[in-house]
């Protein structure tokens, strides 16, 4: 089951706090996944497993304001905005459930779609136009995740940046705050945490 191998991959990448790029294949289990646009037709790949596998932690190690959901059944959004590069992978993690709720997974193409979600990943077919969609974000409580060049400098919250062969996280605690989450402080030892104040040195956010 593809769901119990991306929690296995996720689980001891986090508790490394690096996390190589090899996953077993494994084969996608059917979900129901409320879509807007159309999932990426190739084979999810390695990378990209794993990738899954973090955003599904990261609904476990973020908190959102109550307020953020209509109730107590109502669901966590996992959203995609542009072409999604997960394929059945991020598929198979709708209708888990985190902290009692179901995940839903949809797949957007407008920016102004992205006020339902809770998680949002940017796809790097996205940026050229990633100002337009921050700005439509703006402080609402949306975890926006990429794993574009300069994403947190830009005001996005987490990026997964790849370093020999691994993947690491660059979380911006100034972003995540203004959202009004919380991070566990699991996540946040785990990662490189950015200073706004050098954001104008690209080479600091590398």
């Amino acid at each position: 089951m593809i769901a119990a191998s991306l929690r296995g991959i996720a689980t001891a990448g986090i508790a490394l706090g690096m996390i190589a790029l090899t996953a077993p294949a494994a084969q996608a289990q059917s979900g129901e996944v409320a879509s807007v646009g159309p999932a990426s037709p190739l084979e999810t790949s390695r990378e990209y497993l794993i990738k899954a596998a973090l955003l599904f932690n990261f609904a476990k190690f973020a908190q959102w304001p109550a307020t953020r959901f209509g109730n107590d059944s109502a669901p966590l959004r996992v959203c995609v905005i542009g072409a999604d590069p997960f394929g059945s992978a991020l598929t198979s993690l709708a209708g888990k459930t985190v902290a009692n709720r179901t995940l839903a997974v949809l797949r957007i193409t407008a920016a102004e779609k992205a006020a339902v979600c809770h998680i949002l990943f940017v796809s790097a077919s996205e940026q050229p136009r990633l100002d337009q969609i921050l700005d439509a974000v703006g402080s609402q409580p949306i975890l926006t995740v990429a794993d574009m060049d300069q994403f947190t400098g830009a005001g996005g919250i987490v990026a997964l940046k790849a370093a020999d062969n691994r993947s690491r996280l660059e979380i911006n605690v100034e972003a995540a705050e203004k959202a009004g989450l919380k991070l566990s402080s699991k996540l946040l030892r785990l990662s490189d945490t950015v200073d706004m104040q050098a954001v104008d040195q690209p080479e600091s956010l590398i």
